[in-house]
């Protein structure tokens, strides 16, 4: 007589965790439950179903860069690593099925994304309870047909958050803060202080500037004129009145250098304006007798 086989025979070995391929129900409807439940992607009009691909390796690009794979001999299904050192797949392409022994809520995302990206609106579940409920959430989640999970009230209500979540995922212009736009205020009103400041400080250059001009132009011209004062009056007056001219305008005006002796110009500027001023009596010669 034969031994007999242990339970856990082909027969009453575990169902493994799987997302295939799956048909539309008759009525067409959707397992999603409540009265807000997204419509079928694919079915909103008659004639725009994408394409439903079963062909192994089909995945977005994003999901081929992040996983490493390799090719079985003996049945020729691709596997999907994510190390390069890993013993165990994420999970292995089967074409019409993704299967994985992993609950992963991120495996599960990338398995949804798969069938979304392959044209599948309508999928089966199978395998854990936990893993057909992460699949259950994110195939809703996405607008995909479910079978093979019956929600309960928590489910529903988690779903339902997940999908005020996405409504509220959106690009919007950014409001300035007040604390930037005060920021905005404070740097503009000190740039116009300092230019206010730059152009004061500028001015009163000048003013020196003028000053000094005339503290010279002064000093020649009664050097010149010692003997008439209303000239020299006159002198000033336009010479002065000619330097605010100028500062008004905003004229850059060099200060004068005062130097003993004689100037660029070849004027003799005397260091004493008293001793410059003083007549000499001329000399008396007296006579042989």
């Amino acid at each position: 007589m034969s031994a007999e086989k242990p339970e856990s025979s082909r027969g009453a070995r575990k169902r493994s965790n799987a997302i295939s391929i799956g048909e539309a129900s008759p009525s067409g409807r959707s397992e999603k439950h409540g009265p807000d439940a997204p419509e079928p992607l694919g079915k909103k009009e008659k004639g725009q179903r994408p394409p439903r691909s079963v062909s192994t390796g089909d995945m977005p690009e994003t999901l081929q860069k992040r996983y490493f794979s390799s090719t079985s001999k003996w049945s020729g299904e691709p596997a999907y690593f994510t190390t390069a050192q890993a013993k165990e797949p994420a999970f292995r392409d089967q074409g019409r099925r993704l299967v994985t022994s992993s609950d992963s809520e991120e495996v599960v995302r990338d398995l949804v994304a798969i069938a979304r990206h392959r044209g599948w609106t309508n999928v089966h579940l199978t395998g854990s309870e936990a893993f057909r409920r992460a699949a259950w959430l994110e195939a809703n989640r996405q607008g995909l047909d479910v079978r093979g999970y019956r929600p309960n009230e928590r489910d529903l209500q988690e779903l339902d958050r997940l999908k005020l979540g996405n409504d509220r995922n959106s690009i919007a212009p950014a409001a300035v803060p007040s604390v930037t736009r005060e920021s905005g205020r404070d740097q503009s009103q000190a740039h116009e202080r300092s230019a206010r400041s730059r152009a004061a400080a500028s001015v009163g250059r000048n003013e020196r500037a003028a000053q000094s001009q005339l503290r010279v132009i002064e000093a020649v011209v009664r050097t010149a004129l010692f003997d008439n004062p209303e000239a020299i009056s006159r002198v000033m007056k336009v010479a002065t009145t000619t330097l605010q001219n100028h500062v008004d305008r905003g004229d850059q005006i060099r200060p004068a250098l005062l130097r003993e002796g004689r100037d660029r110009k070849g004027l003799d500027v005397a260091p004493n304006r008293n001793e410059s001023s003083r007549v000499h009596p001329p000399v008396q010669r007296s006579r042989s007798r």
